[in-house]
């Protein structure tokens, strides 16, 4: 007795369709499996090695090399700071504005001791900063030459006098302009030089339009401004330490 539609004895036709079903199911496999979105397996050394299992790795996990190793710069002065930067091929050194000599020691750093990163990125570095100098009184001559260069004398401490001409919500409460001399006048006309002053709102509290002071000052440089009639001008600028009105 013989299974339905399959030769007890298959035939050579039967060999040959055989043959071609064994060639051709691991084919039709291979194609599912890819269409699946599974890789084929890897041959080696003549066998099939399982398809591997390991999750690929994320791009944020692969880290950038370690150009620069921030070394400890706290107690170093100024200029020691700069070579051991040096030394280790930091590009970016900022040096906060306090008007501390090089020879000064660092006191904070960022970023902190042991930090990793590239030879592109800032290194922040701040020096102990300088005992404050009194302020010195002027002749109207040394005004003239301040205000003359205002950019050549930054970080000096000086006295001024002067007329408050504008001071509103154009200037805003922490600064206002005024006209200006190294020596007090009797009339507010005197006073002849346009200059930019900055501070605080409760520093300038007492202060208003058409006041005359006396105030102690660091001179910041020059500053440019829009006119109210149109145009800019550029004039000194003073950081106010202390203010007092005269009349």
């Amino acid at each position: 007795m013989r299974a339905f539609g399959i030769p007890a004895r298959p035939g050579p036709l039967h060999a040959a369709v055989l043959m071609n079903l064994g060639r051709v199911l691991p084919a039709m496999a291979l194609g599912l499996l890819a269409l699946a979105g599974c890789g084929a397996p890897e041959v080696v050394a003549g066998r099939a090695a399982p398809a591997s299992t390991s999750p690929p790795v994320p791009v944020s996990a692969i880290q950038p090399s370690c150009e620069v190793r921030v070394p400890n710069l706290v107690g170093m002065t100024g200029d020691e700071a700069s070579a051991a930067l040096d030394a280790t091929a930091a590009l970016d050194i900022r040096f906060a504005v306090n008007f501390a000599p090089m020879t000064n020691k660092v006191i904070s750093q960022s970023p902190t001791p042991g930090t990793c990163q590239q030879a592109t990125e800032a290194i922040h570095l701040t020096l102990e900063a300088p005992p404050p100098t009194p302020h010195r009184e002027l002749s109207a001559r040394d005004w003239q030459l301040i205000a003359k260069s205002p950019d050549s004398h930054i970080g000096e401490r000086i006295t001024v006098y002067g007329y408050v001409f504008q001071f509103d919500s154009a200037t805003g409460p922490d600064g206002f302009l005024a006209q200006v001399d190294g020596v007090r006048h009797r009339r507010s006309y005197e006073y002849d030089t346009n200059t930019a002053f900055s501070g605080s709102a409760s520093m300038f509290e007492n202060v208003v339009d058409g006041d005359m002071f006396r105030a102690d000052v660091t001179v910041l440089g020059s500053y440019s401004y829009n006119t109210q009639i149109g145009g800019s001008t550029t004039v000194p600028r003073l950081q106010v330490d202390k203010i007092d009105v005269i009349g």
